[in-house]
């Protein structure tokens, strides 16, 4: 198999997938508002304590005083993602009832990373086309 062939393969894939994608649910939608309107809107240097100024912008944006504080705290990525996780467990944990250990769990409550999730896919399906576990027919759509 070539490498244009499961490039075509590969961007067929993502297609499909960014259809699957653009289902998303309200609060994601929310949550993405929420990161686009804290990237937008600056706190002027005048509102802001004098270590915090950024002299060459004239304010900080939210979303970077929100990474300063974080950094201040001690709050790094890993925590973050570990409070993530904990969140994500006890959403499941809550659905399986006394012992019923068997029943089927709904993980379209749990939060994820889009683009962490497409990248791992994407890395997945590349993998098992170059190590020959799937050929360029199996996922192609008939």
């Amino acid at each position: 198999m070539t490498n244009t062939i499961a490039y075509g393969i590969i961007k067929a894939y993502n297609n499909n997938t960014n259809e699957r994608r653009n289902m998303i649910n309200v609060e994601q939608m929310l949550a993405d508002l929420d990161v686009a309107i804290s990237e937008c809107l600056i706190v002027p240097n005048e509102w802001l304590p004098e270590e915090w100024h950024d002299d060459i912008r004239g304010g900080r944006t939210f979303a970077r005083l929100e990474k300063e504080c974080d950094e201040r705290d001690k709050i790094s990525e890993h925590v973050k993602l570990k409070a993530l996780k904990a969140r994500n467990i006890e959403r499941l944990r809550k659905q399986v009832t006394g012992h019923d250990i068997d029943c089927e769990l709904d993980y379209s409550e749990n939060e994820t990373d889009d683009l962490q999730q497409h990248k791992n896919e994407m890395a997945f399906v590349g993998g098992m086309i170059s190590s020959g576990m799937i050929d360029a027919e199996d996922l192609e759509e008939e």
